[in-house]
């Protein structure tokens, strides 16, 4: 008995090599979004227990209920102590960042952390971050010395990288509670905004009738003179990557 020997043609083995190249580029595409999603959701559940964190821990302090969270300086050294009424604003952001140091940043290198703790503008920061600052007044220098009770805590979460505030870039929206920056180009959320702590703060004292950020003379009139100007400080070297 004869078999038949005749292989593929060239041009049979080029189409076959061409629609496993299709398939294959599917596949991976479909394997990038996957990721892609993955990892957002893994930063929004994470920006979401952050938030919950504190405002938990300020409704203790602020009603003079014990804290779980141990009290950090701002130059990261533990003072032996629980965040509580005596705490200020720096003490607080700082205390928030070591009790998550564990939570890292999806889009970052194996131990990038997720939170940063800085008063740099938003279109320094990357995509992943968590920034974390005292807002008591008009800029993110202004409050550090706040007791907690009195302290506004603004976190950005950053979806994307930090876009120039500018209004051609993206579309910026602001209310007591927080806020989202919109490209304008994809029409994306960029990131996303939350104010936490004492932000219902009278309409006449406020820099700006629809946010909770204080003049300055109210600011200092609330918190004190002495250390409610902060230098500037750089994003963490632990959150870069």
């Amino acid at each position: 008995m004869k078999y038949n020997q005749n292989g593929f043609s060239l041009v049979e083995l080029l189409v076959v090599v061409a629609i496993i190249g299709v398939l294959a580029g599917v596949g991976v595409v479909g394997y990038q979004s996957y990721v892609e999603s993955s990892k957002r959701k893994v930063f929004d559940q994470n920006v979401k227990t952050v938030v919950r964190a504190v405002d938990f821990e300020y409704t203790l302090v602020a009603n003079a209920l014990p804290s779980a969270i141990n009290e950090i300086n701002t130059d990261g050294t533990a003072t032996g102590e629980k965040i509580s009424a005596s705490s200020n604003c720096g003490q607080f952001v700082y205390s928030i960042k070591e009790h998550f140091k564990d939570f890292k940043n999806p889009w970052g290198k194996l131990n990038t952390k997720m939170i940063t703790i800085d008063t740099e503008g938003q279109g320094e920061h990357q995509q992943g971050m968590l920034q974390i600052v005292c807002h008591r007044g008009s800029t993110f220098q202004h409050g550090w010395n706040c007791e907690i009770q009195d302290s506004l805590f603004h976190l950005i979460a950053y979806y994307e990288d930090g876009l120039p505030n500018d209004g051609s870039v993206r579309t910026d929206v602001n209310t007591l509670s927080g806020g989202n920056a919109t490209s304008n180009a994809t029409g994306k959320m960029v990131s996303e905004w939350f104010n936490r702590g004492y932000t219902n703060v009278p309409v006449a004292d406020r820099y700006h009738p629809d946010m909770p950020y204080l003049t300055s003379a109210a600011g200092q009139a609330l918190c004190g003179s002495s250390g409610y100007n902060h230098g500037s400080i750089s994003i963490s070297t632990d959150a870069e990557y």
